[in-house]
Parts: C-alpha cells; structure tokens; sequence
C-alpha cells in the first residue's frame, strides 16, 4: 500500500493555459518545454489531432493539433480530487478518467463537463481500457477488476485471483486481455473476465504495463528494466536482461514488430523487430516518462513535470 501511495505524492502546481516550444531531437521524438509543475500519468489520442492528458492535482489537457499546443480543460473539482491516473477517449466527444478512491468520470462533450460513474470502491483505479464504445474494463488497488458493456452506465465487480494491485490491462478484443501486477503477477481472461488465471512470469518483481499486438505476441514491462515477451498467447514468457537496470513504467506496439517502452530519466526503448533487439532512442529528457500512446499517426508519450514528447 505504501508503494501505491507514493506512486502518487508528488507536487502540484495549477496553471490555466501554456505556451509551448518545440525542440527536435534524436529519432524525430519533439519534446514541448511546458513549464509546468504538475506531472502527467496517462495519454491518449482518438486520431492525429484530438488528444489529452491527465496528471496530478486534477490535471487534464487537450489538443487539437496533433500534440503542438496543448490547453487546460475544466478541471472536475467538485467530483475528482487528487491524481488523474488515466484517460481514454472511444470518439472525439466520449471519455473517462479514473484516478483515487474508486473515482471514475465520464464526458459527453469532449471533456467540457463530466459526471461521475458509480465503481462501488474505494481502492485506487490504476488503468483501463476499451475496446469499444460501450466494453471496457478498469483494474486498480487490491486486485480490483471492473467491466462494463454499456459504457459506464453499470460498472461490476469481476472477481480476479489477488489481491495484489494490478497496474495495467490490455484486451485485444471483447473475450480476450490481460493484466498484471505486484509481485510479477499476469491474469488472462479468454471469456470477456468473467474468468481469470494465471500465467507463469517467472519472477517477483512489480509488472507495469502491458500490450498485445494480437492473440499470440504480448509484452510485458517493470521494475528494473524488466521485459518480457510471449508468442504464444502467454503460455510461455521469456525476459530480456541486460538491457537497462532503469525501471519500465509502459510498452506499446504499432504492429507485431514496432514497438517502444518508456521509463525512468528519460529512457526510450524502440524495437523494429518484435522485440528481439532494443535500442535507446536518444532525446533531450532526464524526467521519468510514464506512459506512451501509438497510432498510426502519431506517437505521444508523457511524464514528470509536464513533460510531452510527440512524433508523427
């Protein structure tokens, strides 16, 4: 528990609007100097010019240029206090956040106004995902699993087998997904959650973040630079060392070969081969980047500080 609330203790600085500049750096990677205090945890985009991001002290900021400029929108005070964990957006106008306390928002207006979605906890929601306007799925503090069919409007309980805190899910369609966790835990479900079991990763340590690129090839980040890599739906894991000690907080993949994971001090990992070989990505950033987003147009990743790096 101790851990899980540190994740989150940092400060907070409110500002209105910013200004923005572009440096180009090594590998095309744009870093945007914000000048802000608040620190930013989660990122997603709808298509090359909508996107937001979400951080702390009820932090959300939207673009509508591709990542060039970026501007505060109405913070959910009075509803959401603390950290934004994370945002995900299914149309230009349909979003949520989830953060602390079992907290889950929900907007209709492309974030101008949200209203509250009823999770029935009070453990903190630590990722989510959608594969659909109306499926989705959110894991948090405790083990806890949600899922909903009809977007948001009833979120129940599935019943995973821990009660370690489950960091990150991914599903590659409404049967299949996983998640995983504290003590080097993976769930998969091949039955839209409504059961879970475990796959073997062959270690202790805490698992951050996770992504499949279909049924067969997953991959799986953490602590300590941790990687680890399935072909076969995650029957079998196999980890890569050696390749940093700085710990993972995310991975996605655009296809089945390219790929990168973002971390401590900066750190950027790309593969163009499924994984086999990592390299570093060179940018002029030293802050712990936290979480990366990848389409086809555009890849985004934020972290400590404000800090925004975007290529397209």
């Amino acid at each position: 528990m101790l851990r899980f609330l540190q994740f989150f203790l940092f400060l907070n600085i409110t500002v209105l609007y910013f200004s923005c500049h572009i440096d180009k750096t090594g590998q095309n990677w744009r870093t945007i100097n914000a000048n802000k205090a608040n620190h930013l945890y989660g990122v997603h985009f709808f298509d090359k010019k909508h996107g937001w991001a979400v951080g702390s002290d009820n932090l959300i900021l939207k673009t509508d240029d591709g990542g060039l400029t970026w501007v505060e929108i109405s913070k959910p005070n009075a509803l959401f206090s603390g950290p934004i964990k994370k945002v995900h957006f299914s149309t230009q106008n349909h979003g949520w956040i989830i953060g602390l306390r079992g907290k889950i928002l929900y907007t209709t207006n492309g974030g101008k106004s949200w209203v509250k979605q009823n999770s029935n906890l009070q453990s903190g929601l630590l990722d989510l995902f959608f594969t659909s306007k109306s499926e989705g799925w959110i894991v948090g503090g405790h083990g806890k699993i949600l899922h909903t069919n009809n977007g948001g409007r009833q979120w129940k309980q599935q019943t995973g087998p821990t009660a370690d805190h489950l960091w990150s899910i991914h599903f590659v369609d409404n049967k299949n997904g996983w998640t995983v966790g504290k003590n080097g835990i993976i769930l998969h479900t091949n039955d839209g959650g409504n059961t879970w079991r475990h796959q073997n990763s062959g270690t202790d340590q805490t698992l951050l973040a996770c992504h499949f690129s279909g049924l067969q090839k997953g991959w799986i980040v953490g602590e300590n630079g941790l990687i680890l890599h399935t072909d076969d739906g995650g029957k079998n894991w196999s980890s890569k060392t050696h390749i940093t000690r700085k710990t993972l907080r995310d991975v996605m993949f655009l296809d089945s070969q390219n790929g990168w994971a973002v971390g401590e001090n900066g750190l950027i990992l790309f593969t163009n081969n499924g994984g086999q070989n990592w390299q570093v990505e060179q940018i002029k950033v030293t802050e712990n980047l936290l979480d990366i987003y990848v389409n086809k147009w555009i890849s985004c990743i934020v972290g400590a500080h404000g800090t925004i790096c975007i290529r397209s």
